[in-house]
This record gives C-alpha cells, sequence and structure tokens, in this order.
C-alpha cells in the first residue's frame, strides 16, 4: 500500500504546472489511484487534500465520482456515519437518483447500521 501511494504521488510530482489542462486523463487517472492508495493505508488527510483537488479540477461530475466515493467511505470507516450518509445522499440527487430525502434521516439510519455491525 505504501509503495503504490508512493508511486502515485511521485507521478502527481512529476506533472507540470498546468497538468489538468495539458494532461487531463492522466492527472485524473493519477490522482484517482492516489486517493484509493490514501484511503487504503489509513490516510484521510492525504486523501482529502487528493479530492479537494480533483473536485475542483475536474470538467465534468462522473469524474469526481471515484474520489467522492472514497471520501464517503473514509466518512464510514471513521465511523463518521449520518456524514457519509448526507454526502452520499448528495452525490445520489446529482446523479439524478429519485430518493425521498424528506423520509431519510441520517442519524437514524447511522444507528440502524452500528446497530447491525454490533
Amino acid at each position: 500500500r505504501e509503495a503504490a501511494y508512493s508511486y502515485f504521488d511521485h507521478g502527481i510530482t512529476f506533472l507540470p504546472k498546468k497538468h489538468w489542462e495539458e494532461y487531463y486523463s492522466l492527472s485524473l487517472e493519477l490522482f484517482d489511484l492516489a486517493a484509493k492508495c490514501a484511503l487504503t493505508k489509513g490516510d484521510f488527510d492525504s486523501l482529502t487534500v487528493l479530492t479537494e483537488e480533483v473536485t475542483t479540477k475536474t470538467h465534468d461530475f462522473k469524474d469526481k465520482l471515484n474520489v467522492m466515493y472514497l471520501s464517503v467511505c473514509a466518512l464510514s470507516i471513521s465511523f463518521r456515519l449520518p456524514e457519509a450518509v448526507r454526502k452520499g445522499l448528495h452525490i445520489l440527487s446529482k446523479l439524478d437518483i429519485g430518493l425521498h430525502l424528506e423520509k431519510v434521516n441520517p442519524e437514524a439510519s447511522a444507528k440502524v447500521t452500528k446497530d447491525l455491525l454490533a
């Protein structure tokens, strides 16, 4: 995990200043893979930095989905389930996946999940 993260991190450092404009696909791939490695090694600070970069620099919402998913996973792993549920619901709404959000209570959903996992 550490070696893989280091590999992608080094790849990112070798990108030129305007890499999002000049090497969009490569930049997205490197940042996505580095974010995935950061999650697997529990480096939530790096995951946050990578996620912020991708969400501010990408052109299309679908290009943001992978890092957004990883950030929801990080919230879940950190036992921040209400936040994870809220963020997940926000992502689903952006994808036009209709849910009756007025009926969803993130805190209640988190309690049910905790009870099931206990």
